[in-house]
């Protein structure tokens, strides 16, 4: 049986827009429509998306991919920065956090409509649902990925005998769906048997 639901949530960011870093709070109201009678996994798709919007994306700042030196060196300083593939506009936003949001449930439950209004946007609400455009937002991105990613930065620079274990946030989280495994990834430990310096 499908369930309507409304959720809605606030979360602060940065924008970084017009060569200027500013500090905004937005507001999302969402329509939602669960696809499952199982409630344990449409609470998995729920918390899902509350740990994505207040673990990734709150405090995050929000920056045009175009801009990739710019994101690239607020990344090393530590600050944590989400790409986009447009001016960091409410609107764009909003298309990003509608397509997101419904890629990381894994259709369990669906975000049919979004609408989303910020400060720094003088509280003016942006539509969209399922019938609207998603314009720069229908190719291939991390917006369409189930996994907490959100940016494109690749920052660190590992040296040839280093692997990088990338851990996922939904096992860190404990919002694994039921019918995943936990059958071992097949990575192997090799130690190495170094000879000790003569000298």
């Amino acid at each position: 049986m499908n369930i309507r639901l409304q959720y809605d949530l606030e979360f602060p960011a940065g924008v970084y827009y017009d060569d200027r870093l500013q500090l905004n709070t937005y507001q999302v109201t969402m329509q939602l429509c669960t696809h499952l009678a199982d409630t344990h996994q449409v609470n998995i798709a729920l918390e899902r998306l509350k740990c994505f919007v207040y673990t990734e994306l709150e405090n995050t700042v929000f920056i045009d991919r175009a801009d990739e030196s710019r994101a690239e060196m607020l990344a090393v300083l530590g600050v944590n920065v989400t790409t986009l593939p447009a001016d960091p506009v409410d609107q764009v936003v909003g298309i990003m956090l509608y397509c997101k949001l419904n890629a990381i449930m894994e259709g369990r439950m669906t975000v049919d409509s979004l609408n989303i209004a910020s400060q720094l946007g003088d509280q003016v609400w942006y539509l969209h649902d399922a019938e609207d455009s998603l314009g720069m937002f229908a190719v291939d991105g991390w917006w369409h990925s189930p996994s907490a990613q959100h940016h494109t930065l690749t920052l660190d620079a590992y040296p040839d005998n280093v692997i990088q274990v990338a851990p996922s946030a939904w096992i860190e989280h404990g919002l694994l769906w039921p019918e995943a495994t936990t059958e071992s990834s097949g990575n192997t430990v090799v130690f190495g048997n170094f000879p000790k310096n003569a000298n």
